[in-house]
């Protein structure tokens, strides 16, 4: 086996060393001449020789009609006779039984063959048709009927030759499942022989038979499969090049690795935009598309093909917008939409050049069925975009319906493949304004045994990608700086606080007190490294034209969530430490106001020697400073930003305004999105965070310059009362620091009725008392 694989590997290299990646954009369509056919391999149209004409659909060559191709290759007219038309081959001028207006013979129907007489000199003179008897069918060459092979029952194997060489066809038919078994496919047993011997003989369509079979396999290499036999043929000197052209499809990177093929830098010569007013403002990936047996069906692009599945619309891709779509669909409507064979496709992107010419580029595929030496190499992550084991290929198929059993199968035993996620991949050059590399598709194959009424998950995804490694890097740099300053911060906070508690040395409280400043400051930088990168990359992302920024990878945001989860548990430990800091606070109340003494003003009583019987002592009452204290307890919590105003408007903004169809990671600031678009978790924190700041900043600042101004100001109004009440206020955040209102009262009395009061503020009026408040003291 390594002595077989070794020469094809080395022709491999000869051979794939100049194959062409891109192309003009040409369709059938542009082949409008009579005489000029579409070449679907090299994308050109090329002029019939010999007097042929394109046929209907500008696929291949054909003779005119009434006419036969002689030997030389060129088309010669039938001479005008009563009965004279040419034969259904093509070949030869003869007598059938067709209408006057006809100039050609025409095929013979399903299980008919054509009953030919031939003159002794070997010329076919007349033809007719006639059906088969039962148990019978038509022999390849169609001018006899054969009896059917006991291993064909159906009679659906026209070649001999081929239908007696199915059991030795087995080993070149073996399919790999998903589990590691493998199974024989019939299909490919009985078709294999004649594709490979189509193919061989310059036969196009029984080349595309043959790739087709081999994406059939999973490009299985390592036996002998169809992909071997297709690898022989293609690689062989005969049909290496036609002038440069292509004769046979390409289907394996055989001269370079992944890393190379999905970096080349030069490859699209296109500047992708995300403005919907210029060009390449589009992701426009076509499909050229092939039946099993080789038939080339057209062009068409991918958000109008079924590949795109999951949505309804069938819109175009706007470049820049990540799309995410999955949906159950049931397996019958999807073989329906199958048409009941696989369909092939080889996938290009089209663009506008520099010079305004469009052109097409090749679409790698990265199979995920693909096995090398039982490992699924696929399947392996990537280092950064791709990995170096990766195996690159051309063609896919969209659902199979055929190669594992037939449906009309008795027992029900037929698998079907479908494609269970397909996923398109865009790296975007980093400062090459709007260059891409080249894009590669993603695609995984589920197997399921046939069941009409099961429903099936099928996902679809579009995502854009940068290398951003050097971005990430500043981030993690400026990460290590900040948490060196706060960890310097959070030491002069300690410091600070054992000054303030008596500390005369570090102890067990110091060194825990630096534990929690520290948890403190850290969550602050780990929120701001997080939310500042974020904000910016979302809505630099979303506001620019060329591309220059891409949102974080999922391995970026996974990084960067584990700094939220950080923070949080930072945050809570701040929040109790907070908590237990109110609690250990000590507060107290001073009540300035003196006892009211009254004298008694009974005149018949003797005058007594004890002062205390002659007046009467009335205490202060308590409600004063119970007052001071609750309005102390609840300016504790007072907030520059009301929380209850702040969720209303919050939930305004997202659900009534859609302010929340921001965070689809799409160009521009739009609400009203496809809902195929995709979100992240990042993006919709940035767009939450960045709304609730502005509306906290909008809140904060009119609450500060305009009600604290104006209307309320609850810090002064603390003031005011203590000083009405007479009350002062000393609170001890550590044992040798704190903080003191001052508010005893420049009056004789507080605790007094509404007309002293009265008369106590109009003299405030007149003689201000703010002289008296400010007074310093040194509290011991």
């Amino acid at each position: 086996m390594i002595d077989l694989l070794l020469p094809l590997f080395f022709t491999h290299v000869i051979y794939s060393v100049h194959v062409p990646l891109l192309f003009n954009y040409i369709t059938p369509h542009n082949c409008s001449n009579t005489t000029a056919y579409f070449d679907s391999l090299n994308f050109q149209c090329r002029n019939c020789n010999g007097g042929s004409i394109a046929s209907l659909n500008h696929l291949h060559c054909i003779c005119p009609s009434g006419t036969i191709q002689i030997s030389d290759g060129t088309c010669q007219k039938c001479q005008q006779g009563k009965w004279k038309k040419a034969s259904s081959d093509g070949h030869f001028c003869i007598d059938c039984s067709m209408t006057k207006t006809e100039t050609q013979c025409s095929l013979c129907p399903f299980r008919h063959f054509m009953q030919r007489t031939i003159s002794s000199n070997g010329t076919i003179m007349t033809e007719n048709c006639e059906k088969c008897p039962a148990n019978n069918k038509v022999s390849g060459y169609g001018d006899t009927c054969i009896p059917c092979l006991k291993t064909d029952d159906n009679c659906e194997c026209q070649d001999d030759e081929t239908c007696e060489k199915v059991e030795e066809n087995k080993m070149f038919a073996m399919i790999e499942l998903e589990n590691g078994s493998q199974k024989s496919s019939t299909y490919i047993a009985k078709n294999i022989r004649r594709a490979t011997k189509g193919c061989s003989n310059g036969n196009a369509q029984a080349c595309q038979h043959l790739a087709n079979i081999c994406v059939l396999q999973n490009y299985r290499t390592q036996t002998a499969s169809a992909c071997t036999e297709f690898d022989k043929i293609a690689n062989s000197m005969v049909y290496k090049r036609n002038n440069g052209l292509l004769t046979t499809p390409i289907l394996f990177y055989h001269n370079s690795e992944a890393s190379i093929e999905l970096s080349r830098e030069s490859a699209i010569s296109a500047s992708f935009s995300f403005d919907i007013n210029h060009p390449n403002s589009f992701l426009e990936i076509i499909l050229i598309q092939y039946a099993l047996n080789g038939t080339f069906l057209g062009m068409k692009t991918l958000s109008e093909s079924n590949l795109n599945i999951c949505s309804q619309q069938k819109n175009k891709f706007h470049f820049g917008t990540f799309y995410e779509m999955q949906c159950f669909i049931q397996l019958q409507h999807l073989l329906y939409l199958s048409g009941g064979q696989p369909i092939f496709n080889d996938l290009y992107i089209a663009f506008l050049n520099k010079s305004g010419q469009k052109q097409m580029y090749a679409v790698p595929i990265l199979n995920e069925n693909i096995r090398l030496y039982g490992e699924f190499v696929n399947r392996l992550t990537p280092d950064e975009f791709y990995n170096s084991k990766w195996i690159l290929t051309r063609r896919l198929y969209f659902v199979d319906s055929i190669s594992l059993g037939t449906l009309n199968d008795a027992q029900n035993l037929a698998i079907i493949r479908y494609p269970e996620k397909i996923d398109i991949r865009v790296q975007i050059q980093s400062q090459k304004n709007g260059h891409i590399m080249p894009p590669y598709v993603r695609i995984r194959h589920a197997e399921i045994q046939h069941n009409p009424e099961k429903q099936i998950l099928v996902q679809f995804a579009i995502t854009y990608h940068m290398n951003k490694s050097h971005f990430f890097q500043y981030i993690e740099i400026v990460l290590f700086a900040l948490a060196v300053l706060s960890f310097i911060f959070a030491a002069i906070r300690a410091y600070s606080w054992g000054k303030r508690s008596g500390k005369m040395i570090i102890d067990g409280a110091t060194l825990i007190k630096l534990i929690l400043f520290e948890c403190e400051i850290l969550s602050d930088v780990f929120l701001f490294v997080v939310l500042i990168p974020t904000l910016f990359t979302v809505f630099a992302y979303k506001m620019q034209q060329i591309p220059q920024y891409v949102i974080f990878n999922s391995k970026q945001e996974e990084t960067l969530l584990s700094y939220i989860l950080v923070a949080t548990v930072l945050k809570l430990i701040t929040l109790l430490h907070c908590n237990a800091h109110l609690i250990l606070t000590k507060t107290f109340f001073i009540d300035w106001e003196r006892p009211h003494v009254t004298f008694k003003t009974n005149n018949k009583a003797p005058v007594s020697s004890d002062v205390r019987e002659d007046v009467d002592i009335t205490q202060p009452v308590i409600w004063r400073t119970y007052l001071v204290a609750n309005e102390w307890n609840e300016l504790q919590d007072y907030r520059k930003t009301s929380v209850g105003l702040q969720m209303i408007i919050m939930i305004a903004l997202l659900n009534w305004l859609k302010l929340e169809n921001w965070a689809a990671i799409t160009p521009g600031l739009n609400t009203n999105i496809p809902v195929s678009t995709k979100s992240t978790t990042l993006s919709e924190l940035a767009i939450i965070s960045g709304i609730y700041l502005i509306v906290s900043i909008i809140q904060w600042l009119f609450r500060v310059t305009i009600v604290e101004q104006l209307f309320l100001d609850p810090f002064h109004n603390m003031i005011d009362l203590c000083s009405i009440s007479n009350i002062s206020v000393l609170v001890l955040t550590h044992p040798l620091h704190g903080y003191y209102i001052h508010g005893r009262s420049v009056h004789d009395r507080a605790d007094t009725d509404m007309i002293k009061m009265n008369q106590y503020l109009h003299r405030e009026r007149v003689i201000p008392s703010f002289f008296f408040l400010f007074e310093t003291f040194s509290i011991n």
